[in-house]
């Protein structure tokens, strides 16, 4: 039995608004944008090209509306996800939008588990594939996509046929930077490893010497936490799972609070494991975080953040995942470039899995913009650089920090913190944490906060330590900070100061014009590190004018400053 789902009076005339301008691109000069109607996508009928997937021997698909697919609640919703093999997207002249949120796969919880329920691991749940150039709209502010643990995105774009994420406003062309928080975002569920789960140690999340990650009974694990959003589930014990595959993507004006005092991001991870692909992705003008990664060992490559009102890179519970070439650019008000915690706020900074990110070539241009101040301004805190902090391990190499207010204007632009405890700082002394072939220039270049620090010295262990016991030698080198008198009037940018420019210039140098950091000599090779990751790297931070990877398919990079 087809159902064919009929539209109100109301609902025909939002959906034909939502074929105005915006500053989407919704047919990329190279997409053929003619609809096969010999093919129904699930055996449907012929001239209807809209998403269908068949349950229970029903069939399931969106309605036609002018060039667009629409899909009432009926078709999925957060009370009622696609729980089919596969369900597809493909490319139409107009656009996809949803009434309601777009749930993927069955959400197995920890008492449907305990009570004997098989939690789906990677691809034993619903597929969801969306073809490139594809623009997927959510019309009500608390809508999001949900892959379930053991379900799969496939969202592989182009750089002329990106795959968008956004509201039903942008399209409407009345979005502005100011309009974050429009809908909820990307959530992905997976079954890696979260230190909010017990390792079976002393130094774990729990007592006892049984593991949440040991297979019992019914299941290969017993780790299974409540995501933020709608209830779901993540966690488990495969770090090297696979919950699909995004390649440029674009997620815009998301981060909507789904519930109270939960607020969503751009691209959430929950979980997820390094047979994930995150390729060529960017978060644009997020109520919350960018990229917030709970736990898992994804790993990203080529990923852009621009205008989120949190931080742009956020992670915690235990995640070691690598990200190599990230461009962060604060255009008004924003927290931090990364946030990295072990923990969060009243836990213990030592519980295990630790948390360690190995980053290289970041380019994080801060604003000098504070705390709800500025044109676009947030309450989440002043524009900074990374910080690490409640025991957090890090390794960051090939990266540059700095500002694009005038006279490079910042606050603090990489703090380390041990308010709550010694791990952050203890990490830094032992050469856990590692730091190499970084660049920053700032006025406010370095902090360090926290009762535990005593006289450690962070410009000096950047520098290679040594200078007391409490920062011994270690093994950083070529970290360069710029600051004070030593700034120079031009960027370090290609742009200049007052833009939104990302490109790494060709000389770095000092207030005088002096040569401080060569790119052909002084950079990281983190090949060594991961050769399966990571690439050699020839140019410090994220992009530079003979690699601009971000051209074509990003948004908010060509609009004036307006801080």
């Amino acid at each position: 039995m087809k159902k064919i789902f009929a539209l109100t009076a109301m609902s025909s005339a939002l959906l034909l608004a939502a074929c105005g301008g915006g500053d989407i691109n919704l047919s990329p000069t190279n997409i053929d944008n003619s609809v096969d109607n010999s093919t129904s996508n699930g055996g449907s009928g012929g001239s209807n090209p809209c998403a269908s997937y068949v349950e229970s021997g029903q069939t399931y698909q969106g309605q036609v509306v002018g060039a667009d697919c629409f899909y009432p609640a009926s078709f999925v919703s957060s009370a009622n996800p696609i729980t089919a093999p596969t369900v597809k997207f493909q490319t139409i002249a107009g656009v996809h939008e949803f009434a309601d949120s777009l749930f993927i796969g069955d959400d197995v919880d920890a008492q449907a588990a305990a009570a004997g329920t098989l939690i789906p691991q990677e691809g034993e749940g619903t597929k969801l594939t969306i073809d490139a150039g594809v623009t997927m709209v959510f019309k009500r502010p608390e809508s999001y996509v949900r892959i379930a643990r053991g379900s799969q995105i496939f969202a592989e774009g182009t750089p002329g046929s990106p795959i968008t994420f956004t509201a039903d406003e942008d399209i409407d062309g009345v979005a502005t930077e100011d309009d974050r928080g429009l809908w909820g975002g990307l959530q992905i569920n997976g079954n890696g490893k979260t230190n909010k789960c017990h390792d079976g140690t002393a130094s774990g999340s729990g007592t006892g010497a049984v593991s949440d990650f040991v297979a019992t009974a019914n299941n290969v694990h017993n780790c299974n936490q409540e995501a933020e959003g709608q209830p779901a589930t993540y966690g488990g014990n495969n770090n090297a799972e696979s919950s699909g595959v995004l390649k440029y993507v674009v997620v815009k004006h998301a981060g909507f609070e789904v519930i109270d005092g939960n607020e969503l991001n751009a691209v959430t991870l929950n979980g997820v494991g390094s047979g994930t692909i995150i390729s060529h992705v960017q978060a644009y003008t997020t109520q919350d975080d960018g990229f917030e990664m709970f736990g898992g060992a994804v790993n990203l490559d080529h990923i852009v953040v621009v205008n989120a009102g949190d931080d742009s890179i956020d992670y915690s519970e235990g995640y070691n995942g690598k990200i190599q070439y990230a461009v962060v650019v604060h255009t008004s008000g924003a927290n931090r470039c990364i946030e990295g915690d072990n923990t969060g706020s009243n836990r213990g900074d030592g519980i295990t899995p630790k948390t360690n990110l190995i980053i290289s070539n970041m380019t994080c241009v801060t604003s000098g913009i504070k705390e709800n101040t500025g044109v676009n301004a947030t309450s989440k805190g002043d524009s900074e650089g990374p910080l690490f902090r409640e025991g957090v391990h890090f390794q960051m190499y090939n990266s540059i920090v700095t500002s694009n207010a005038a006279g490079m204007a910042s606050q603090e632009c990489l703090e380390l913190d041990d308010t709550e405890g010694p791990q952050t700082i203890d990490a830094a002394q032992d050469k856990t944490s590692k730091a190499s072939s970084n660049v920053i220039a700032c006025t406010e270049a370095t902090k360090v906060s926290g009762a535990t620090k005593g006289s450690f010295d962070l410009v000096n262990w950047l520098a290679g330590g040594g200078i007391n016991a409490d920062t011994p030698a270690n093994d950083n080198t070529n970290n360069v900070i710029i600051t004070g008198a030593d700034l120079p009037a031009q960027s370090l940018i290609v742009g200049g100061v007052g833009t939104r420019g990302y490109k790494t210039a060709a000389a770095i140098t000092n207030g005088a014009g002096t040569p401080v950091f060569d790119q052909a000599s002084a950079l990281t090779d983190v090949s060594t590190i991961d050769a399966s990751f990571f690439t050699k790297p020839t140019y410090l931070g994220g992009a530079n004018a003979g690699d601009d990877w971000l051209a074509g398919w990003t948004v908010g990079l060509t609009a004036p400053l307006n801080p």
